[in-house]
């Protein structure tokens, strides 16, 4: 093995187009750690958001090497490690909201942050499942405590976390309403969904109402309109970071006798292990809407940064 490989390297925060190709040294996993041959990356909307100088870029020193959802198989270990051994299939969020360096042919990872992948799940499915899953899991059942029965809206549910979370929601058997556009309509019916709004054509706050819980994946007006659809005692769970704290939503929410919840995911194995689980008994089904090999970081950005897609676009190594 030599002792270089390629990575895609962000010289400066900008357009997808500042990212160039480079043969960068291959780093050494330390006490507890992993390196790992990258077979498949997941991008996530926060990637686009880091690499434009918003989203975790302040965690960043440039050049940076991004990405955070790493699928590969593990080439050594370092002192300590028990969980993996050589050529086991590894998938997992590796080190977020620090960099992950996932943009690459190799990558160290933390042991206790990554899961063994299912025999018959691909690495493109497993790459595009950690951060979407770990926040859709988190959101569901840490910050929103969702029981056996309850009403959740999902908004834009067709998306990489949206998809997720309404598939855990119905593995808890709740009844599900989701947005979405028309034409991703029938995906979402395939995976369960009680009652759809098409955003375009329909205010969700006017055919929907009595949830219990609402997973907010847009913030700004879509969390404030949100709030209206709850019951009293409710939660809202908001997901983009960037509308943390918003005091109009506060206000709102205390007006109308509801709870808000900002969440950042984070890191888990063991979290990992139980996504692992569902998907080994498709009980969980991650959609891969593009693929694009490393070298087309270009092309997977714009992709990524237009938005609109169905679950996730994926990055082959």
């Amino acid at each position: 093995m030599s002792n270089f490989m390629q990575a895609a390297v962000l010289p400066e925060f900008g357009p997808a187009t500042a990212f160039r190709i480079e043969k960068v040294a291959i780093p050494l996993p330390g006490a507890g750690e992993v390196l790992v041959k990258v077979k498949a990356i997941g991008l996530n909307p926060v990637d686009f958001k880091t690499r434009s100088g918003k989203g975790y870029a302040s965690f960043q020193t440039l050049p940076a090497i991004l990405g955070w959802d790493i699928a590969g198989e593990v080439v050594s270990v370092g002192e300590g490690v028990s969980k993996f051994i050589t050529g086991d299939r590894i998938f997992g969020m590796s080190n977020f909201p620090e960099p992950g360096n996932a943009y690459a042919e190799y990558a160290v990872v933390q042991e206790d942050e990554f899961a063994i992948i299912p025999k018959d799940i691909s690495f493109e499915v497993a790459a595009g499942t950690p951060l979407a899953g770990l926040t859709a899991w988190e959101a569901l059942f840490d910050h929103a405590g969702i029981t056996w029965g309850q009403r959740i809206l999902i908004q834009a549910a067709a998306g990489g976390v949206g998809h997720i979370a309404v598939q855990l929601a119905k593995w808890k058997h709740c009844f599900v309403a989701a947005t979405a556009s028309a034409a991703n309509h029938p995906f979402l019916e395939q995976l369960g969904v009680d009652q759809l709004v098409d955003y375009k054509t329909q205010k969700f706050e006017e055919v929907l109402e009595g949830m219990d819980v609402v997973i907010d994946g847009m913030g700004g007006e879509t969390a404030l309109r949100s709030l209206d659809i709850l019951n009293r005692g409710g939660i809202l769970v908001s997901l983009p970071s960037m509308y943390k704290d918003d005091p109009a939503v506060i206000a709102k929410a205390k007006e109308k006798g509801v709870e808000v919840k900002w969440m950042s995911v984070r890191p888990s194995g063991e979290r990992m292990e139980q996504l692992a689980a569902l998907l080994s008994n498709n009980r969980l089904r991650v959609e891969i809407d593009q693929t694009f090999p490393l070298t087309d970081i270009v092309k997977a950005h714009q992709a990524l940064e237009n938005g609109h897609g169905r679950g996730k676009i994926v990055l082959t190594v």
